[in-house]
């Protein structure tokens, strides 16, 4: 297995990333869906995106169908494909941190551009429903067949990006600087670790709202919220070290 921080693969979520402090070269394996990126410090790259779901079998590329559950519970509700996509992603901050010392596509594990540029294909909420004919009474199946089979939406916020790590094209409400240089040491302390860094310098006076449940929505295939194992809803109102945010907040996995 190559390595990297986090890897997820062919699951349907709803699937929480959240105040996480990810410093690898490799950041995030995404063979998967349904996934809430949330309030992480990310310095490496996400990897594997739109491929590692499917099977070679006798020569021929297949598709791979994995279970999804009752919500809440463990029974199986039903089986599905992985199409990509329906992903989330609010108020990270992505650090270009590593040189790119090759040309690997961004299916490859060891792609290394850092940043939300890799879902550039992928469609908003509104682009993707649109193609559906949702207010036509004969609809064309043919042509439903294209999106039937594409990739889902992408939602993304109050990202960060950092020393050359990438946006992603669609997303409005960011902070960029490409030209700050960005400084990270692990120190150990008295056996405990601290993180001497001059991000939040650089992010200055840059905030964003507080993400909810009702903002991250649900999960495309099970049908499921993103939402607390009681059903409550999710306020992600307080930090790495449990410091509450108040009601606007900076990216990343610390509120100072």
């Amino acid at each position: 297995m190559e390595s990297q921080d986090i890897f997820i693969e062919v699951d349907h979520g709803p699937t929480l990333i959240d105040n996480n402090i990810l410093l690898s070269r490799y950041g995030l394996r995404l063979a998967t869906e349904g996934v809430a990126v949330v309030h992480n410090l990310i310095l490496g790259s996400t990897t594997v995106v739109g491929a590692g779901t499917d099977w070679e079998v006798d020569g021929r590329s297949q598709r791979r169908y994995t279970p999804y559950h009752i919500r809440h519970r463990t029974e199986v509700a039903g089986m599905m494909t992985i199409l990509h996509g329906d992903n989330r992603f609010y108020n990270n901050i992505f650090v270009q941190y590593y040189p790119v010392d090759n040309n690997e596509s961004k299916e490859s594990p060891y792609y290394q551009v850092v940043g939300n540029h890799v879902w550039d294909e992928y469609p908003t909420y509104d682009e993707w429903i649109a193609r559906f004919d949702m207010d036509v009474e004969k609809p064309d199946m043919d042509k439903l067949a294209v999106p039937h089979f594409d990739h889902l939406p992408i939602w993304a916020n109050g990202n960060a990006y950092l020393m050359g790590a990438k946006a992603w094209k669609k997303e409005t409400d960011k902070f960029v600087d490409a030209d700050t240089e960005v400084t990270v040491e692990l120190v150990e302390k008295d056996g405990f670790y601290e993180l001497e860094t001059n991000i939040y310098e650089i992010l200055g006076d840059y905030s964003n709202g507080i993400i909810t449940s009702d903002i991250l929505g649900k999960a495309f295939e099970p049908e499921q919220r993103f939402e607390e194992r009681d059903e409550s809803d999710i306020i992600f109102n307080v930090d790495f070290y449990g410091n509450h945010r108040g009601v606007s907040t900076i990216p990343g996995p610390l509120a100072k």
